[in-house]
């Protein structure tokens, strides 16, 4: 009897715990959820004043006068006068193979045109008259053909002549020397490479799309920001915009130069490849009214704002839109204050 009254007692006891348990949650639910004080409203004011829509495009260093130079034939490399980092000069002798098989290439050539012309001016010198026979126009034109091709071999040996010396077309950098040890023969040319790049003749190279490349023109101001340099900002302004779009890009995407405003490069400071950002301004409106983009909605009906303390919709015209910001045409006046 005892036990069933403890047992009794102890089921009560938890049971009135369990209302106290749910009283107190239900109170606290009362007091964060539905008598919490509701977050305010964002709000913001229309204003007046200047717009500008900005495009920005990647890009990187490049530069206008850049010479990567080689052998046309192989040889025994006689004279190498260059190392990487060293400046050279336009017309500066770079490198040069060994000559004396050329040279006498280029004598034995000589000879044989000599000989052939001379062939072939005994042949008219022995004719008396117009007439022809069949064998001797045979014999005239293999006469003709063999002074002909001596001619050839004569000019393409003086060709080899001169292409056993490279010479720097620009004033430079010699940023890139391949060739082998002096004395070494070099067979296959394209290993055996001097390229050259003149440090103050770099711009800044972008790919625009076919929608973007049709809001900008030469002679636009831009603004640079490198990743090497992200404090800096340099200026420029476009050179020039291909008329093709490039071949090895994925999509329609046209080159624009950027020529780099009052850039001392005497120092190697700004270097090929490296990379940022180059921002355009594309359409400028001024005294204009505008307000942050976020507060403008968008319905089947248009675009409208909630006004008043009502928070009422009132369908509105748009224009430029920039990343934060966009143009109020009509349906808003300055001052006015609208709430997201």
């Amino acid at each position: 009897m005892i036990l069933k009254m403890l047992v009794k007692n102890t089921v009560k006891r938890r049971f009135f715990l369990f209302l106290i348990a749910v009283f107190i949650l239900s109170a606290l639910y009362l007091k964060l959820i539905v008598f919490a004080p509701q977050a305010a409203s964002e709000s913001t004011v229309i204003e007046r004043g200047d717009l500008s829509q900005e495009l920005t495009l990647s890009g990187e260093i490049d530069a206008e006068d850049e010479a990567v130079l080689q052998f046309q034939t192989g040889g025994k490399l006689a004279f190498a006068g260059v190392k990487e980092g060293d400046w050279v000069q336009e017309g500066q002798i770079i490198a040069s193979l060994d000559k004396e098989k050329l040279e006498a290439a280029l004598r034995q050539d000589q000879a044989d045109f000599i000989a052939a012309k001379a062939e072939h001016e005994e042949y008219y010198d022995g004719r008396t008259g117009d007439s022809e026979s069949y064998d001797e126009k045979i014999a005239r034109t293999a006469l003709d053909a063999k002074q002909n091709k001596a001619y050839d071999d004569v000019r393409i040996a003086e060709e080899n002549l001169k292409n056993a010396t490279l010479y720097s077309p620009i004033e430079g950098l010699v940023v890139k020397n391949s060739l082998p040890l002096v004395g070494t023969n070099i067979y296959l040319p394209s290993q055996a490479q001097v390229e050259i790049v003149s440090p103050n003749t770099i711009f800044f190279s972008v790919n625009a799309d076919q929608t973007e490349v049709v809001s900008l023109k030469e002679g636009q101001s831009v603004e640079i920001n490198l990743d090497s340099y992200p404090s800096e900002k340099v200026n420029g302004t476009i050179k020039s915009i291909s008329f093709t779009p490039n071949t090895d890009e994925t999509g329609t995407v046209y080159k624009v130069k950027i020529q780099l405003k009052t850039l001392d490069n005497s120092n190697y400071k700004y270097r090929l490849g490296m990379t940022g950002d180059a921002t355009f301004i594309t359409e400028t409106k001024h005294n204009s009214l505008y307000l942050p983009l976020k507060y403008v909605k968008t319905d089947n009906n248009g675009s409208y704002v909630f006004t008043g303390s009502d928070k009422k919709k009132a369908y509105i015209k748009t224009g430029l839109e920039t990343d934060s910001y966009i143009e109020i045409l009509k349906g808003l006046n300055e001052g006015d204050k609208v709430y997201d």
